[in-house]
């Protein structure tokens, strides 16, 4: 018994149009080149908005190609890599040859502590008796301003002590009661 699809002939496309399964091979075909081209335009650039604006892709098309395309994924943290080694390459260029006219130095840090922070961002770690330390010194800094308060180093309030043990103890850092203070 043959079933409804087996009995179908086979439909032949009207004359001068392409079978689906050929206009699906041309649009993966065309997918595949704007990927390629994003990619690109990522290494040179560095921000998705301006590889969009090249290959004339929405965010939400990146997305969906980032989400499902694992080797697109992989290819564009290879081009975001690159891109942060050219301004790697950049920075050096800048220190051997600090006479020619260039851009912004600061500028150029700021790209590179967001493209290579592991690396460039400063890490700064702060203990207890540190931030005690930090809060006198503002403090210092706060009479000198006013110039009619003579400076002097003082103990913290009892709010502010009971307030720094709270946060230390909620944090897993029991307090160390200083008396030489």
């Amino acid at each position: 018994m043959e079933s409804e699809e087996t009995s179908k002939p086979l439909e032949r496309p009207v004359e001068g149009k392409p079978f689906q399964a050929d206009i699906n091979a041309s649009r993966k075909v065309a997918a595949a080149a704007r990927k390629r081209t994003f990619v690109r335009a990522i290494e040179e650039w560095g921000t998705v908005k301006k590889a969009c604006e090249i290959t004339k892709v929405t965010r939400g098309t990146y997305k969906e190609w980032h989400a499902r395309d694992w080797e697109f994924a992989g290819a564009v943290s290879e081009a975001r890599f690159s891109f942060a080694e050219s301004l790697e390459g950049l920075a050096l260029e800048r220190v051997t040859n600090p006479d020619k006219n260039r851009g912004s130095d600061v500028l150029l840090l700021g790209l590179l502590n967001a493209n290579m922070p592991q690396k460039y961002r400063p890490q700064i770690s702060m203990n207890e008796d540190s931030a005690r330390e930090l809060i006198i010194e503002w403090r210092k800094a706060s009479q000198v301003v006013k110039k009619d308060v003579p400076v002097e180093e003082k103990e913290l309030s009892a709010p502010v002590e009971q307030t720094l043990a709270e946060i230390l103890t909620r944090r897993g850092n029991v307090p160390e009661k200083n008396e030489g203070r």
